[in-house]
Order: C-alpha cells, then structure tokens, then sequence
C-alpha cells in the first residue's frame, strides 16, 4: 500500500476480513500505519480518504491526533448520511456520484506534481445493505483504475455474508488479511487476542502466506512475531557470543591460498612446484584393466 500503484497497472488493494470486533481495531491501525508514512513522505499518497460507513467522523479524529497529523486525512461521512446516500446508493448513478464525492476529496491535498491519495472504506458490509455487490465491486474497480488512486483498502465483515460475497472482493484485492480468534478455551476468550493472516499476491504470480498473533491491549494494537523453532526443553537458537564464536572459526578448506602450501583441492589451480602422480592397484590379478564390468553385477537383490 505504501509504494504504491504503477504505471499501466491498478491500485495495489487490500481487503480486511474478519468476524470479530478486532477485525476495526486492525482496519484503524491499517489507516493510522499508511497515514503515518504519508505525513513523513515515505508513501506515494499524499493522504487518505476515509468512506465512513460504519463509524463517525470523530472516532478516526480521535485515533489520528494520537501522534498523527490530521491534516493528511479526509473524511467522507457517510455515517450520519448528510446526503441521503444510503437511501440513494441503489442506483449506478449515485455510486458513481460516491465515486466522484471521493476523487474530489482526494484531489485536496496539498503537493506538486500528480497527487496520489489512498481509500479506506469501513465498511463494505454496510454498503451491502443498500447496494448491489455488482454495484459496489464495480466502485471499487473504478477506483482502482483511477489515475490518481494510489492504493485501496477496506473492510469486510464475512460472518455477515455468504461465502461467495467475500470471495468475489478477494478477487478484486491484491492483497487479503483475516483477523481470526486464537487459539483459547471458552473460559478465557476475552476478544483480546487473535491471529492475523495475510494472503499477498506479487507482480509475479507469486503468493506469499504469513501469519501473526494480535493483541487488544486498551486501544492499542500489538503485533507479535512467533518463532518458527518449536516449544522443545534445549535451546535451539544461538546467543550473540556464539554467533561471533562461529563466524571467527577457521575451517581447514577456509585457510588455503592464504600464506600455506594448498594441501585440499578446492578447484583451483595447483601451486606450480607441486607434482602429483596416480598410483593404481587392483584389488585381484583376475580383474582385467580398464574393466567396464559393474562390481554389484553379482549381488543377488
């Protein structure tokens, strides 16, 4: 989402799935992450357009004036529908006036040359209850294709769809992410923790899977890295000392051309005062010379 789209190829998309509340916390912690390199120039979007379908305008406020500029992000209310767009979003027509409402928003932000911005929708479930899904990948598509869409991303909630729902925006997404609950018994489900798995498709048909534990503590939102050395009693991994340690250890191929006669052949050439010679035995007088008969030819198998 970061780097951007490229020329002649869509907007880079990511599509946020998942059946629990933190499925939002992860949304926000997206927009706050992509809105961060935004504000300190390290993305190719000069801002982010938020469609607020599923909260208002104050909670992304709120969570952008923890250590972020505000002014790197707008905020298209759909929320408290000033304009009616929920009740007239059935039709092509008001989608694409919702199309032109966030292209408009986008062009605002401040900077030369063309003025990339980035998409967030929270949520496509919400757009679901009043349009079409024709309709609404259609928007999507739209945008991604627009000139001056650096990235799409958005939220889809699936435990309130069929199957094929959130599958057809996969197919829209380059890139998916499943907020699923942890591993842990009744009793101690809190909401608080889950695991983040993330599906991205590259340029070159590559797909690439990882998974990640998450962490609700408060407001915040924690990533933790698991190691992939299983829970076993002895230490598999080296400390510091000891990777120094190894790297300092001179193997006895490591050492040749370095001052000492080259005693392994390691396919370099031979040092000129050296002499070799071949010395052959047979191990009995009936072998005959330069037999071609194979050795195991009388095992019996």
């Amino acid at each position: 989402l970061r780097d951007g789209r490229l020329d002649g190829e869509h907007a880079p998309a990511l599509s946020v799935e998942g059946s629990l509340p933190l499925a939002a916390g992860a949304m926000l912690h997206v927009a706050a992450a992509l809105t961060s390199q935004a504000a300190a120039g390290k993305a190719q979007a000069r801002g982010l357009v938020v469609v607020a379908f599923d909260r208002s305008p104050e909670v992304y406020l709120e969570f952008m004036r923890r250590g972020l500029d505000a002014n790197y992000v707008r905020i298209l209310d759909c929320y408290s529908d000033p304009l009616g767009w929920k009740q007239k979003i059935r039709n092509v027509k008001d989608v694409k006036k919702l199309m032109y409402s966030i292209t408009e928003l986008g062009g605002g932000f401040e900077g030369e040359g063309k003025k990339h911005f980035s998409i967030a929708v929270d949520s496509v479930s919400t757009m679901l209850r009043h349009a079409s899904v024709p309709s609404i990948s259609g928007l999507i598509s739209n945008l991604r294709s627009h000139e001056q869409v650096s990235s799409i991303f958005w939220l889809i909630h699936s435990d309130l769809h069929e199957p094929k729902v959130p599958r057809a925006f996969e197919c829209l997404s380059t890139m998916v992410a499943c907020v699923e609950p942890g591993n842990m018994s009744i009793l101690e489900q809190n909401y608080s923790k889950a695991k983040f798995i993330v599906r991205l498709k590259r340029r070159n048909g590559r797909v690439k899977h990882f998974y990640e534990d998450l962490y609700i503590d408060g407001n915040d939102i924690k990533f933790v890295n698991q190691s992939l050395v299983p829970k076993v009693q002895f230490n598999l991994e080296l400390s510091e000392k000891e990777r120094t340690d190894k790297a300092n250890v001179v193997l006895p191929f490591e050492h040749q051309g370095k001052g000492e006669p080259i005693r392994i052949y390691d396919g370099r050439g031979s040092l000129l005062e050296a002499k070799g010679e071949i010395h052959y035995f047979r191990d009995s007088d009936d072998e005959q010379p330069d037999s071609d008969e194979d050795p195991d030819d009388d095992l019996d198998i």
